[in-house]
């Protein structure tokens, strides 16, 4: 869940914010109707009011909406405004919308159920003809030299600690991707496409590409840099590459099995894909780099499956061919939302699982602390 102080750094990135109003302002016309999928604190329902929007749509899962509320309050906006506490996926809309906005990425584009959400969106929000904003995110990939951060990963896990060896945890940490701010001066290769999200089309949660660096100088590379170009409407865009001031998205960093001595001139093949799996992406790149003098070729294939902490008996309740049965907790949640059928209170049906259940919940405090839970989630 993002804070208040998460929302105010987004609006102070310069370069993010900046574009988002001036493709705001020129995308709505007067009279339009918009959506804002993850609206958050609402600034851009509020901006599509300030360009003539008739209508808009503030759909928001968090509890942040409440702070849209106050906004579009303090603004005068609260007859044009309507609220959604509610997934995107999940919402159904009074009318079709001429435009769709929204900025619901991490680090990447490729976060969630980002992308299906917005395809979601163009398919049952947009109106024909209309526009979303933004209206395409193009992936960019090259290699790193990033021998400070490399050295924060994986130093710890180097060397023993009081006789503690810790070397069998470095493999997961390398399998593994993180958000981080590179300079540009980092890059030892051209930058690459690596795919792009075109959202007026439908753009696909899955992205896998075949990837050839040519590395441009003599220096350690230290794994893969990714970051994204957005087009939001006409010619109106940002970018979060590195060494984009003031950006809140960062760039996504994937290293390698070990650092590599790169001379100019020489080649790296990568073969990179993300997979949405569940609620999270799965990513998999493997580096090829042939031999060169003093140096064997090199075959890296790394995924963050072998960096996740997955039990066996945790990928057993997940397999196709598990048969399930409810826990104890699992027959609590269970029998509490069963209780949630408009005729009982939450203290009502919190005293009772008490009873139900005593040896889960020591208090009917207890209880009503999950029935609560289930009710954010699930009541309406």
């Amino acid at each position: 869940m993002y804070s208040l102080r998460d929302f105010g750094e987004m609006i102070s990135d310069p370069g993010r914010f900046g574009a988002y109003v001036e493709a705001i302002a020129a995308a709505v016309r007067p009279g339009a109707t918009v959506a804002e999928i993850g609206a958050g604190t609402g600034v851009f329902s509020l901006l599509a009011c300030k360009a003539g929007a008739r209508r808009v749509f503030a759909i928001e899962v968090e509890s942040s909406i409440q702070f849209a509320r106050e906004l579009a309050a303090a603004n005068g906006f609260s007859d044009r405004i309507e609220f959604f506490e509610s997934s995107s996926l999940t919402t159904e809309l009074p009318e079709r919308v001429d435009l769709v906005v929204s900025d619901i990425r991490g680090a990447l584009p490729l976060f969630g159920h980002a992308v299906p959400a917005l395809e979601d969106a163009r398919t049952r929000f947009l109106a024909a003809g209309g526009i979303m904003v933004p209206l395409s995110d193009t992936l960019k990939v090259a290699v790193v030299e990033a021998e400070q951060y490399y050295s924060r990963l994986t130093s710890p896990w180097q060397k023993s600690v009081v006789g503690i060896n810790l070397l069998p945890l470095r493999l997961p940490v390398l399998n593994q991707f993180y958000t981080v701010n590179f300079n540009r001066d980092q890059l030892l290769t051209q930058v690459l496409d690596w795919g792009t999200l075109d959202y007026t089309i439908g753009a696909s949660a899955r992205v896998a590409a075949q990837l050839d660096f040519c590395a441009e100088r003599n220096a350690a590379g230290h794994g893969i840099c990714l970051w994204f170009d957005t087009k939001l409407f006409g010619s109106i865009g940002f970018s979060s590459a590195p060494g984009t001031p003031g950006s809140v998205y960062g760039q996504m960093f994937l290293p390698w099995l070990e650092p590599v001595a790169l001379q100019k001139g020489e080649h790296i093949h990568v073969a990179l894909q993300a997979n949405l799996v569940g609620d999270d992406y799965v990513w998999q790149w493997e580096t090829i780099i042939p031999a060169a003098a003093q140096r064997a070729p090199l075959h890296f294939r790394q995924s963050t499956f072998e960096g996740a902490p997955y039990s066996a008996r945790s990928l057993h309740r997940q397999a196709l061919d598990f048969v399930p049965a409810l826990s104890p907790a699992g027959q609590a949640d269970l029998w509490m939302l069963e209780k949630m059928n408009g005729s009982a209170s939450l203290r009502e049906i919190a005293q009772l699982a008490a009873q139900h259940f005593p040896g889960l919940f020591p208090s009917w405090y207890e209880a009503f602390r999950r029935a609560a839970s289930l009710s954010s989630r699930f009541a309406r």
